[in-house]
């Protein structure tokens, strides 16, 4: 029976002030995804990615009555036989047809 390597998450300092920026809890829906890609790292839609091994995944966090919704950009590197690495690097709010960011 083989163990599997742990993979890490997490979020980078630049998407960490993006999410300080946007507010609204936008840092505690972030890391909450952050904690289930630790279990999922393959949730959201699959990018193309023109670095070897790495993958890019964007996935959206509906938003709620404490947080917008946002888009969550996040790359995917897990060579063997490390751990693989999951770096959260982008977060923007979406924008709906009236402009504004919709919760």
């Amino acid at each position: 029976m083989t163990e599997e390597q742990p993979v890490v998450a997490e979020i980078t300092r630049e998407a960490r002030a993006r999410c300080g920026a946007i507010g609204g809890g936008s840092l505690d829906a972030v890391e909450a995804l952050r904690a289930e890609l630790e279990k999922n790292p393959t949730l959201g839609r699959q990018a193309r990615s023109a670095v070897g091994g790495m993958k890019i995944y964007t996935t959206r966090l509906d938003g709620t009555r404490t947080s917008p919704t946002l888009t969550v950009t996040y790359v995917y590197d897990a060579p063997p036989p490390a751990p693989g690495l999951i770096r959260i690097a982008l977060v923007s709010p979406v924008r709906f047809a009236g402009g504004g960011t919709e919760v």
